[in-house]
């Protein structure tokens, strides 16, 4: 009784043991997630150093138009309120490479026009400041042409434009052009009452950020269109009635890559554990339902947990030097491969072709269900669940036969 007792208990223990193994392999799971973390923030830093020399992710603000009445004492500073305002942004890109790493710049022809409301009535030899301003001014590539009160273009050699005004016109019109270049973003804040801004560019995969939307966008394979229509009341800044507002919101694009690696095998090592999981249970079911199956051992459930996780590592590596997928494809291969392999020669002896293949094919099925996760990131919810649903029904009916208080199955 005692001898049937020990051998009742088999199963139990040999599932805690594995269980066991696979809390062990939790520490070199925190490892992957740390090398991952690390290889972006060094790419980070390429990426740092490209903005360096080149410039910056650009904010494009609103040019501002301050006039200085002579008082009795004292020169008084006004500013006036932008009233119609345009901004057009055309984006020429590049890839620019810093060692391994690819980092998407700009260069951007900018006219911003408009004018500005004249609240002081006859401005008579007043002196007038038309400034403009960007969010990193090393990025300037010419000098800023000012055309302001419909007078005769003129290249200024600062951000500031300096005019007499002797007018009574209630509208001071403006039409300002210069180029700037950048990385990754570009944007523009509006300023005006009403706000017009249109961002074209040749980069096929525009991702479309800030506070507002675009009412209108066209994307083609080779470049990109948008526009905004943004009044006052819209921009929290501007619905008051200061005549200095400090504008924080702003609408741009950014010129992401088609895939962040980085990104993509974070969310990956995430469902490490998950996959270690359902491919130790699948040589468990195996071991508990086959008849002519040795005890696999637990170093050898530590060693294949092991080749798994270098599945990683390979990833990683991999798509820093080609397009995600096919690095996916690769890792994926080579860990299947390396799996079944060891499946075949050592685990089975050479005696169970049929179970090396099935393991693979299990383990095909796990990473085409990984990347499908990955690539569609807003159904990965549901498509997980069901997958995972399908899989407890396939553990369900291979164990239907199971005696788990009998080392005898029928």
């Amino acid at each position: 009784m005692d001898e049937q007792k020990k051998n009742s208990n088999k199963k139990v223990k040999k599932f805690y043991i594995i269980l066991g193994m696979l809390l062990i392999l939790l520490i070199p799971i925190a490892f992957l997630s740390g090398i991952v973390h690390d290889r972006e923030n060094y790419r980070n830093k390429a990426v740092n150093q490209v903005e360096l020399a080149w410039a910056s992710a650009q904010t494009i603000f609103p040019p501002e138009l301050k006039i200085f009445i002579p008082g009795k004492k004292e020169t008084v500073e006004k500013t006036l309120e932008l009233n119609n305002y345009e901004a057009e942004v055309k984006v020429k890109t590049e890839l620019r490479k810093k060692g391994i790493f690819t980092v998407p710049v700009y260069t951007a022809e900018v006219q911003l026009k408009g004018d500005f409301l004249n609240s002081y009535g006859n401005l008579k030899n007043i002196k007038s400041e038309l400034s403009i301003d960007v969010s990193d001014s090393k990025g300037f590539v010419s000098q800023p042409e000012f055309e302001f009160m419909s007078d005769e273009p003129v290249i200024n050699s600062s951000k500031v434009f300096t005019k007499i005004l002797n007018t009574n016109e209630k509208s001071l019109p403006f039409e300002i052009t210069y180029q700037i270049r950048g990385v990754n973003q570009i944007a523009v804040a509006p300023g005006g009452i009403n706000n017009e801004i249109e961002i074209e560019g040749d980069w096929s995969n525009p991702s479309f950020e800030g506070d507002f939307l675009p009412a209108e966008r066209e994307i083609t394979d080779k470049e990109f269109e948008a526009e905004w229509k943004i009044p006052a009341i819209a921009v929290s800044s501007l619905s008051g009635n200061s005549k200095v507002p400090v504008i924080t919101e702003k609408a741009g694009v950014s010129f992401l890559m088609p895939v962040d690696n980085y990104r993509m095998a974070t969310r990956a090592v995430k469902y490490s554990f998950l996959f270690l999981a359902l491919t130790f249970l699948a040589y468990f079911i195996f071991e508990i339902t086959s008849r002519k199956t040795k005890p696999i051992h637990q170093l050898q459930y530590l060693m294949m947990g092991g080749a798994m996780l270098i599945f990683y590592l390979l990833l990683v590596s991999l798509s820093e030097l080609m397009v995600f997928a096919a690095a996916y494809i690769i890792a994926a291969v080579m860990t299947i491969g390396l799996i079944g392999l060891y499946t075949y020669f050592v685990i089975t002896k050479k005696e169970n072709l049929k179970f090396s293949l099935v393991i693979s094919g299990i383990m095909a099925v796990l990473y085409i269900f990984l990347y499908v996760l990955l690539a569609l990131q807003d159904l990965s919810l549901i498509i997980g669940s069901l997958m995972l649903f399908l899989i407890m029904a396939l553990i369900m009916y291979s164990t239907r036969n199971v005696e788990w208080d009998n080392d005898n199955n029928n």
